[in-house]
């Protein structure tokens, strides 16, 4: 087996390429050229950009697939494409950019700085330096550029700065340039030196006028603080014979011929003399604005296109993030965990998968069913307002049979239909936890539409959803797997309507447990028992068919073959089918360890908890495509984050804490070796590479992940143990032994807490004192009133068990 310190760092700071900041809001990339990008996505609710580490990327408005502002080719591996500033030194004859690409000229000095809200380009040639600062304006449709360039010598400088962006302004990646490109239309407004755009062919289905016969609801433009000095709208007269994006031969033509309008190769390159007495500085905004009318578009665009307005953004956007995500923060022994848990995570949640809902690895733009609902779980600590939101949102996005879409796409609100197994029933997993966050039940009576049926309370909502799962029960009372379940990559097990699944199982055991209890809550007796009834009848089917001897199969066939089972020789066991149990509790405890045994022996590598082991080599097509990854990629065989953050709550729920800290460092990306994982160190990546991956050890997926959300949860309500339920705030810390001191700030029921967890001689088992007294259970109690200072007292050595 490879030695884990082949895929770790000994301390986060040992970074090759680049750090953390002391708070650690901001990394700073320090060199150019990486194994991948290093990304940032900044966004509001409604628009936003992802801008790499070179400067290459894209803009969006409401949806990040089939709304983009501007062109942009996915390439990992060539990483230059998107929206640049040429800096012309005339007296030198250089050329170069403020960020690495296009132009990859050598600098004299570089820096990338991503924050939440922002990335900064710090960059310097000769006596010329500059920084350009890329944000989303808080609350508008816009991108702002702040540019400042400064003369560090004796001598004056006379430099030329060129923006440049190509146009999309609709589906993207369009696989159809040459044709797209056909219906864009621009415009170049001399007096103010703005460039509008708009595409008279949006490629969607249009229920309306059909396809390929509905113009883009969005009017582009773009444009800096002063007119150029010179503006061209065609790509090739832009570039010239022979020239490129790299190196393009209009930059060195005295004059240029604009040619905007409906018949070029549409791209808005702006070009600015800037004069700059000795040591002096000059400040220059840019604006990329979208509106649903060129009036629109031209006033966002007027109200920003100025220093002050888009210094007010910048501090505004960074205001936001620091206050929202300071409603809720940890202090651990472990600096990149803070970092990565108090800043990091909840951004890349927030801002990457229920905003942009992209990253570099996919331009999804669509609503998961499960995902963001699962996503939407980030607010809950800070702004629980959001999350019954979304909780709605998905609602309405449900059939009157119970199904719902497995994705729809804002703007056209076109979905796919779900034929997943549990999709659905994710409504009832958000809704409990938002109910035992807020007590807020007067969300189960809010009225909410079926897209074919008219509106019903969420509680009517989340029956049927129960009673379509339990119409596709098998006849030994397993819950059917259809196409796939929570593990898309199974969508072959179940197609004839015979295959079942065990995670599905153990899922529904938690969910008729928890929603058993809702209804006591709510004083319907009789569905109160009927599901407990049903909890009773799935663990009974799930302990006598679903156990393999040693651990339990993760799913059979529509032949009544089995896979994840000791007969197989390739997913031979896997993960989730072992972690929900004990999550849970579908089990006995004996059961249960005997699980957690079989996870550790098998699934624990010197990577992290791999999802399934060994992996698949060969496609099946009874399984699903799973089998078609290669072995070791994603889930066939990988670490598939996602799952790996519910190992670490079972981790917890097992009162195991070496796995708890080897879980904690495995999933902790700011301790991943960039030059094994490639990945971002401060974003989370959906998946590392397992055996027998060549790669062993690469991450991808980075930013589009659900882990995201999912390991601030499990570290915050498991490891630290502060978590709320039916009973209150329950506190009951699982920390790793190496651990003496931890402080968590949060907010509970509009009471605001301060807890301090500390070992101390003497004490036997964990003690919470709350105001110094002793909490009976350890449980705060849910009508408490804050703000309020509690202590727990650890043991200094805690327990294996």
């Amino acid at each position: 087996m490879n030695d884990p310190r082949q895929f770790f760092l000994n301390d986060f700071k040992d970074n090759p390429f680049g750090e953390f900041s002391a708070d650690g809001r901001e990394f700073y990339v320090t060199h150019v050229h990486l194994p991948r990008p290093w990304v940032n996505v900044l966004a509001n609710p409604h628009f936003g950009l992802v801008v790499s580490h070179t400067g290459s990327g894209f803009t969006f408005v409401e949806n990040s697939q089939l709304s983009v502002l501007t062109r942009w080719q996915q390439d990992l591996a060539d990483d230059t494409s998107g929206k640049f500033l040429y800096l012309f030194i005339p007296a030198t004859g250089e050329l170069c950019s403020l960020s690495p690409a296009p132009t990859w000229a050598p600098l004299d000095s570089y820096r990338c700085i991503h924050r939440l809200g922002s990335t900064t380009f710090l960059g310097k040639k000769g006596n010329v330096a500059w920084s350009w600062t890329l944000l989303a304006h808080p609350r508008e449709t816009a991108e702002l550029w702040l540019v400042e360039l400064e003369n560090l010598g004796p001598s004056p400088q006379e430099l030329e700065l060129t923006a440049f962006l190509e146009w999309n302004c609709g589906v993207a990646p369009s696989p159809r340039r040459e044709f797209s490109k056909l219906f864009l239309e621009t415009q170049f407004l001399p007096d103010s030196g703005l460039v509008l755009a708009k595409n008279h062919m949006w490629d969607v289905g249009s229920r309306r006028f059909g396809h390929w016969n509905t113009s883009y609801p969005f009017v582009a433009a773009f444009g800096a603080d002063r007119p150029p000095a010179h503006a061209q709208g065609d790509k090739a007269l832009f570039f010239g014979p022979g020239g490129s994006l790299r190196h393009p031969l209009a930059l060195q033509d005295a004059q240029w011929e604009p040619a905007f309008g409906r018949h070029w190769d549409p791209v808005a390159a702006l070009r600015y003399p800037v004069a700059l007495a000795p040591y002096e500085k000059a400040t220059l905004v840019f604006v990329l604005a979208a509106g649903k009318s060129r009036k629109e578009a031209v006033e966002t665009w007027q109200r920003l296109a100025n220093p002050e307005e888009v210094q007010k953004a910048l501090e505004e956007t960074h205001r936001f993030w620091d206050e929202l995500l300071g409603r809720h923060s940890i202090n651990t022994p472990d600096d990149s965990l803070n970092a990565v848990l108090n800043w990091w995570s909840r951004y890349q949640a927030i801002a990457g998968r229920l905003w942009a809902r992209c990253g570099y690895y996919q331009q999804s733009g669509a609503f998961g069913f499960r995902d963001q609902l699962q996503d939407a779980q980030v607010f809950l600590p800070l702004e629980p307002q959001r999350t019954r939101e979304q909780i709605l949102l998905h609602a309405a996005h449900q059939f009157a049979d119970g199904s719902a879409y497995h994705w729809w796409h804002p703007l056209t609100e076109e979905g796919l239909p779900s034929r997943y197994s549990d999709d659905y029933l994710w409504l009832a997993f958000v809704t409990a936890n938002y109910l035992k966050e807020t007590g807020d039940f007067s969300i189960l009576e809010q009225e909410v539409p079926f897209l074919d049926a008219e509106a019903k309370t969420l509680t009517d909502h989340i029956e049927r959803a129960f009673a379509l799962a339990f119409s596709r029960f098998s006849p030994r009372g397993l819950p059917l797997i259809g196409c796939g379940d929570w593990n898309d990559g199974l969508s072959a097990c179940g197609l004839q309507g015979r295959g079942e699944s065990v995670w599905l199982a153990h899922f529904l055991v938690l969910l008729t447990q928890e929603w058993s209890r809702i209804f006591r809550e709510l004083g319907e007796h009789e569905k109160a028992s009927s599901f407990q009834e049903k909890r009773n009848q799935l663990f009974a089917a799930i302990n006598q068919y679903a156990w393999d001897g040693e651990w339990f199969w993760r799913a059979s066939l529509d032949d009544g073959s089995l896979i994840g089972s000791h007969r197989n020789s390739e997913g031979r066991i896997f993960l989730n089918a072992q972690t929900w149990a004990i999550l849970a509790e579908s089990t006995s405890r004996e059961r249960q360890e005997k699980c957690w045994r079989a996870v550790k022996e098998h699934l624990f590598s010197p990577i992290g908890a791999l999802l399934l082991t060994p992996a698949y080599t060969q496609p099946n097509p009874a399984i699903g495509y799973i089998t078609r990854y290669a072995p070791g990629v994603r889930e066939n065989g990988g670490v598939y984050t996602h799952a790996a953050t519910w190992a670490l709550a079972a981790a917890c729920k097992m009162r195991d804490h070496e796995a708890v800290a080897y879980l904690l460092r495995t999933l902790n990306p700011a301790l991943k070796d960039p030059r094994r994982s490639w990945a971002e160190p401060y974003v989370l990546p959906g998946n590392v590479d397992g055996p027998p991956s060549p790669l062993l050890g690469r991450a991808g997926w980075s930013w589009y992940t659900g882990s995201a959300a999912w390991f601030h949860r499990v570290v915050s309500e498991w490891v630290l143990g502060v978590r709320p339920t039916w009973e209150g705030l329950q506190v009951d810390p699982r920390l790793p032994s190496s651990w003496s001191k931890v402080r968590v700030l949060r907010q509970f029921r509009g009471a605001q807490l301060s807890i301090t967890m500390h070992r101390q001689p003497g004490v036997a088992k964990t003690q919470v004192l709350l105001e110094g007294k002793p909490l009976e259970d350890n449980l705060v109690p849910s009508d408490v009133d804050g703000p309020l200072s509690l202590e727990v007292l650890l043991p200094e050595e805690e327990i294996q068990t």
